[in-house]
């Protein structure tokens, strides 16, 4: 079954990863390893409807069939072909793939009684309101764990485009007290929420910049800059990102995870 609530206020978003659905695997180390992270977090044991908010290509949701193969298993994205992409790659037994907002879930109150959502709600435009959507939507005594990113979030990047110029060319994430305080908006019972720096290593700039196209997680900013980025600007980007090379190891780009857990 699938079901589809296109949402015009995320049409670019849903472009964006929605373009990137078919190479999207080869280019998620991040996303895969945060995932494993989120899934071995996971401590309960029997469960019978099951959310995904932002399933992208199914590797959650596919470990989860695993552990659960009884249980019903709801796949939401906003991106139509990710879903499509998901659905070819799963077995459709007790699954389900829906298109929509996560912060506008088209299910009834107290649907699930677990959740996950991996790298999904750091593009939602108001963090409170998907945990307000996901407190409605989870039963009684229902869990979730939730994985997001946080501001210092590829802070050398960003550093090396300001030394550039001053436009803005890397998204920017929420700081951590606030995603702490949409997460304590919402009346969950239990919260605990852990901050920790992911350090990744890459050969070049090229290499990190073709990970992040080749997801889908392209400048999104309003601020961002038009046109072309002319040659010299991209190698005076080249000369300060190399600026951060570490000798036998490559140039670092850190990720500020941020992972959630609650209960209604």
């Amino acid at each position: 079954m699938t079901v589809c609530q296109p949402l015009p206020e995320l049409a670019r978003v849903a472009r964006s990863f929605g373009r990137a659905a078919q190479q999207y695997d080869q280019h998620a180390r991040l996303q895969r390893d945060v995932a494993d992270r989120l899934i071995a977090a996971v401590d309960v044991e029997h469960v019978q409807c099951i959310l995904d908010a932002g399933s992208g290509t199914g590797y959650c949701a596919r470990q989860l069939a695993s552990r659960h193969p009884e249980a019903t298993l709801i796949n939401l994205d906003i991106a139509e072909p990710m879903l499509a992409y998901a659905r070819q790659r799963s077995a459709p037994a007790c699954q389900a793939w829906v298109c929509s907002d996560a912060q506008a879930m088209p299910f009834r109150d107290n649907s699930f009684d677990l959740a996950v959502s991996s790298l999904t709600i750091q593009w939602c435009p108001d963090l409170a309101t998907f945990f307000a959507e996901l407190h409605r939507v989870l039963l009684p005594g229902g869990r979730a764990w939730i994985s997001t990113l946080a501001v210092n979030t590829l802070q050398e990047l960003r550093a090396s485009w300001a030394a550039v110029d001053g436009h803005v060319h890397v998204n920017r994430f929420l700081p951590l007290d606030v995603i702490r305080a949409a997460v304590e908006s919402a009346p969950f019972t239990r919260i605990d929420v852990h901050n920790t720096a992911v350090c990744y290593y890459y050969e070049s700039l090229s290499a990190l910049t073709t990970e992040l196209k080749g997801i889908g997680a392209s400048n999104r900013n309003p601020q961002q800059p038009t046109g072309l980025t002319g040659k010299q600007k991209l190698q005076q980007l080249r000369t300060a990102f190399e600026r951060g090379r570490i000798a036998g190891k490559g140039i670092p780009a850190t990720y500020d995870l941020v992972t959630i857990a609650v209960e209604k």
